[in-house]
């Protein structure tokens, strides 16, 4: 017996240890997820292997300019047969006539080698110029990602976050009115109020939990959401402690940021770039009508043999070998071509023009984010201290409320009210606190200067998940 109740209270205690640890061990934080997103957005990788690719612009563009080397070689067989007649008069008159056959077996072998080099080609030179500016927009385009994968991240993880704890205050709203029903229907079973009360307090009770299902698949989709971002499921997250204090933006001046976005933002880098080549590729093909200038070398070598039948003196098998240099400068000039050349021109320049109204446009969008963004996160400072104030007020105010009723100058609509302004106040500091998170992260995305340290300065106010009591979990 003492065995058994000795394992029973190891076990008791093991179980009770595990699961005080649960949450911390199986929690990810922030930079969890930030890195395992690194390895598994399948977006981000998309990006990578696109800038990889548009890395090669450069070189191909370039490759017409650079010397061309090629060599050949060339092996051929030749077999031919003939048969023919062959009249023979002898000195006595006599003619015989003959079937002769001819025949040649010839084997050839030929090698080359030849080097080009373009001496003189303004269209060329003007794609090479363009293919470097390709490559510098996928290294914008690149940047602008990974900042993007941050602010991802960032979106996906507190919105489980968001979802999280709009879930607990249903809960929790759900289980004081089940509370308030309870007393409700015992100060009606003595007589101290009307079925009136009764069915309100129902009503209210009902309509939590419908609210507690929704809030409880928004959960589930926060938690989808993330696994997008990272490949795979998550259990617990860490969790935005109470210390977090949100600051306004530095600098405060909102003429400053929209600066830092006209110089930094990654988006409109690259589509800088993207003008610039655009308007070196119409210059390509306005020099298309230009001419061109090139330089080859040639050195070949061939080698003939085989055999005839029959030999005679007259039909000597082949055999002869030899070689061949050459030097060739090439002047060409397009004089007609069909209209190609011209219609190129067009398209080429309007295609221009496309990029660079993208580009305006962006600039404008650009400048217009900053400015919001700069106001919105300004916003959020002062609504999350406002919507803090909110909860102990709107406390208050249901404690006075709760105290009325008790006395009966307050019946239970006033105190379902006020209880529902409490949970409000609460659910409206929680999502005031991550919207300036999210909203400063897009602040920053789009001034150009976000980075994985604010990954690292978020992941200071984060903390481990408290185990849920069984009051939270029914």
């Amino acid at each position: 017996m003492t065995f058994c109740a000795n394992t029973a209270i190891k076990r008791a205690l093991t179980i009770a240890f595990i699961s005080c640890l649960a949450p911390s061990a199986l929690s990810d934080t922030l930079v969890d997820i930030y890195e395992i997103a690194l390895e598994n957005d399948a977006q981000l990788k998309a990006e990578v292997a696109q800038y990889k690719a548009d890395l090669e612009l450069k070189t191909l563009a370039k490759a017409p300019l650079l010397p061309q080397v090629r060599m050949g070689a060339a092996r051929s067989l030749n077999d031919s047969e003939s048969t023919r007649l062959t009249i023979t008069q002898f000195e006595d008159g006599q003619v015989q006539i003959d079937d002769v056959t001819n025949g040649s077996k010839t084997e050839t072998n030929s090698y080359d080698i030849s080097l080009s080099q373009t001496l003189f080609d303004l269209s060329a030179w003007f794609n090479w110029k363009a293919g470097s500016d390709q490559t510098k927009q996928a290294e914008a385009t690149l940047a602008a990602a990974q900042q993007n994968l941050i602010v991802r991240v960032s979106e996906a993880y507190f919105g489980v976050l968001r979802a999280q704890d709009n879930l607990r205050a249903a809960k929790a709203q759900e289980r004081a009115l089940a509370r308030q029903l309870e007393q409700t229907r015992q100060r009606f079973n003595v007589g101290l109020i009307a079925i009136t009360d009764v069915y309100e307090a129902e009503a209210r009770h009902d309509l939590a939990g419908v609210t507690r299902i929704v809030e409880e698949n928004n959960v589930a989709v926060a938690q989808e959401r993330l696994s997008v971002v990272t490949g795979q499921s998550h259990g617990q997250l860490y969790e935005l402690g109470d210390d977090f204090t949100p600051e306004a933006p530095m600098p405060a001046d909102r003429a400053a940021w929209v600066d830092f976005a006209l110089a930094n933002n990654y988006q409109l880098t690259a589509i800088r770039h993207a003008e610039e080549a655009a308007r070196k590729n119409a210059r390509s093909r306005d020099m298309a009508r230009y001419p061109t200038v090139s330089a080859t070398y040639r050195y070949s070598e061939d080698e003939r043999s085989g055999r005839v039948t029959p030999p005679t003196a007259f039909n000597l098998p082949p055999r002869s070998d030899g070689n061949n240099e050459s030097i060739q400068i090439r002047f060409d000039l397009p004089l007609y071509s069909g209209g190609a050349i011209s219609a190129n021109k067009r398209r080429s320049y309007e295609q221009y023009n496309v990029v660079r109204e993208n580009r305006i446009n962006l600039t404008r969008n650009t400048v217009t984010t900053a400015r919001s963004l700069h106001m919105t996160v300004m916003s959020d400072v002062a609504r999350v201290k406002a919507r803090g104030q909110a909860i102990k007020s709107s406390q208050s105010a249901l404690d006075a409320t709760v105290a009325g009723y008790e006395v009966g100058t307050r019946n239970i609509v006033d105190v379902l009210n006020a209880q529902n302004l409490v949970f409000a106040a609460q659910r409206d500091y929680a999502n005031s606190r991550y919207d300036y998170v999210i909203n400063s992260m897009r602040l920053k995305e789009n001034a150009g200067t976000l980075s994985p340290d604010d990954i690292l300065a978020l992941e200071r106010f984060l903390q481990a998940p408290e185990p849920a009591t069984a009051s939270e979990d029914g």
